[in-house]
């Protein structure tokens, strides 16, 4: 008699991928669409954090590399599909607190607060990028997530970084508009990134 490959058998191997930019398994993620198993066949409808993300192809392969590990699994199909777009939201609330993100997603920031980048920035011996802020505490970063950090220079709002980022990536503002405040936001409460306009005092003398 075969035995049935389980849902929860495969969601398990997809544990075990990883996307390059952010170290959480794509399934808390939420990267994963849709997952179909029919017989010794596995299909898998999955997306990435960022259209025209590079390592797109390798993730591709390792997902599949993980299914065809998993007993009873003979055939395994991964298709990359953008829309509806990933937004941090997906995640679950495991990924948010190995992130260091709040339990719940940030609701909003002033889309026009100027935040800006306090600290320093060094290159780990693996060639990681790592920040680290005024009280020397250490924060290692995904390449997008130190595209940021430049970009909050005091001189661009929030709604502008998020303008400036979407076009360097060839996406859309909308399609990574919830990222891009919820990493300002977890930046600021970490200090590596400041909102000037908590410390502008105004002499109404």
């Amino acid at each position: 008699m075969r035995k049935m490959v389980q849902t929860e058998q495969i969601l398990n191997a997809l544990k075990n991928c990883y996307d390059p930019e952010i170290p959480v398994n794509i399934v808390d993620l939420g990267l994963i669409y849709d997952l179909k198993v029919e017989n010794d066949s596995v299909y898998v409808k999955m997306t990435l954090t960022a259209p025209g993300c590079p390592a797109h192809t390798f993730l591709k392969e390792q997902v599949e590399q993980e299914l065809l590990k998993v007993p009873g699994v003979k055939n395994a199909q991964v298709e990359i599909v953008w829309d509806p777009p990933w937004t941090p939201d997906r995640m679950s609330d495991a990924a948010r607190e190995q992130l260091g993100w709040s339990a719940t997603p940030v609701a909003s920031l002033p889309m026009d607060m100027k935040p800006l980048k306090t600290g320093s920035e060094q290159q780990g011996e693996d060639g990681s990028i790592i920040l680290v802020n005024p009280r020397g505490e250490a924060y290692a970063v995904s390449k997008h997530e130190h595209m940021i950090w430049t970009l909050c220079d005091g001189t661009r709002s929030v709604e502008r970084v998020v303008e400036e980022l979407a076009n360097t990536l060839g996406a859309q503002p909308e399609q990574i508009r919830t990222q891009v405040v919820e990493i300002i936001d977890a930046m600021i409460r970490v200090g590596l990134l400041t909102n000037p306009d908590e410390f502008v005092q105004i002499d109404i003398a």
